[in-house]
């Protein structure tokens, strides 16, 4: 979803639920007490259809092939981040975590990360130069995009600029993300880019969403609000991700989504490694294992999100109904933000939006 952040928030995690999250583990379809067991390799997934797509189809290719067990933790990516701070550095919580990149950038700020050999993780000659950190930090195994998405029955003519927001035509029918939330801190930097600010210089953002105030019907903080906004007609337009909206319209809701001219946003959900993991080279593996093309392919039409290897090969039937990034073309057209930029701003952003927006 990075750019790029609260994973999910990101991922149409249907029925994640954090009263489970910490509680157990589960390998495969086996539950076992918290943190495993020797040589367990120690993972963490967001819940809900994620999850589902890890443990079926992650998880036993990988133990298949090298004999090693997986605990699989639900903690979505911020509770990732806190389980690693709160763990000890030679022993973390989790010896692969995947998250959101501000997170990440968060993490590896804190020292809690290590940098990946390259050279045992051969799939990556296979990516999109987009999944991959150039520092060596995190490999990305899906991709989404936010971009419009709108009521099919309310706006008869389809929005093709994000600057199709502010117009007056949308007085109390916008629904935007609260900036917590990865459309929402997207969607303030998008809306600094469009008036000659960035992740840097975020005023500009700031003062056009106070603009765009007559235009917002309501600033949601859960993706499933958008949801009920969208199909209830009580918001007919506003951001958002391109998987959550293909789920929504398999349903039957009177949606669809536009890639805007300016492009839509690139939301990626990545692995890492842990600083003073025991399991490094079994991380290696995993990483390798879960971005081959044919686990990668498997995995993302699971969930219905875009691949980030190259050599995933998609149906046209598969392309047709959901809203994904796929291939050379559309991976280049996305949008990347700075999110190193973004994690260490997003706590003032956080502050200020509760006095200038969302009062």
């Amino acid at each position: 979803m990075n750019a790029i952040v609260n994973r999910r928030a990101f991922l149409g995690l249907a029925g994640a639920t954090a009263a489970g999250v910490g509680l157990e583990t589960l390998t495969g379809c086996r539950t076992q007490s918290s943190g495993g067991t020797a040589g367990t390799l120690k993972i963490n997934s967001f819940g809900g259809t994620f999850q589902e797509a890890v443990e079926k189809v992650v998880v036993p290719a990988f133990e298949a092939k090298y004999d090693t067990p997986v605990s699989v933790t639900t903690a979505i990516s911020t509770d990732a981040l806190t389980k690693l701070k709160a763990s000890p550095r030679n022993a973390p919580a989790l010896d692969v975590p995947y998250m959101d990149l501000a997170p990440i950038y968060q993490a590896k700020a804190a020292g809690l990360l290590q940098p990946m050999d390259r050279s045992k993780i051969p799939h990556l000659a296979d990516m999109y130069d987009l999944a991959v950190d150039p520092e060596g930090y995190w490999v990305a195994e899906l991709v989404s995009m936010t971009g419009i998405a709108y009521n099919t029955e309310k706006v008869k003519t389809p929005p093709t600029s994000w600057h199709d927001l502010w117009d007056p035509k949308f007085e109390g029918r916008v629904a935007i993300s609260d900036v917590a939330g990865t459309a929402g801190y997207q969607f303030l930097v998008q809306a600094a880019r469009l008036n000659g600010g960035d992740e840097s210089d975020i005023d500009p953002g700031f003062k056009a969403l106070s603009r765009m105030k007559r235009n917002i019907a309501t600033i949601y903080k859960a993706p499933d609000e958008m949801s009920q906004l969208l199909t209830s007609g009580e918001a007919w337009i506003g951001p958002w991700y391109g998987d959550r909206l293909s789920s929504l319209k398999r349903k039957g809701a009177p949606v669809a989504f536009v890639t805007p001219k300016e492009g839509a946003i690139a939301i990626l959900s990545a692995m890492c490694i842990a600083k003073g993991t025991r399991q490094r080279a079994a991380a290696h593996n995993f990483i390798n294992s879960q971005i081959s093309a044919r686990v990668n392919k498997k995995f993302i039409t699971t969930i219905a999100e875009g691949p980030t290897n190259k050599r995933v090969q998609l149906d046209p039937k598969f392309l047709d109904e959901n809203y994904i990034p796929y291939g050379p073309k559309a991976m280049s057209a996305l949008v990347s933000l700075d999110s190193k930029t973004i994690a260490r701003n997003l706590p003032d952003w956080i502050s200020r939006w509760q006095s200038e927006i969302a009062n």
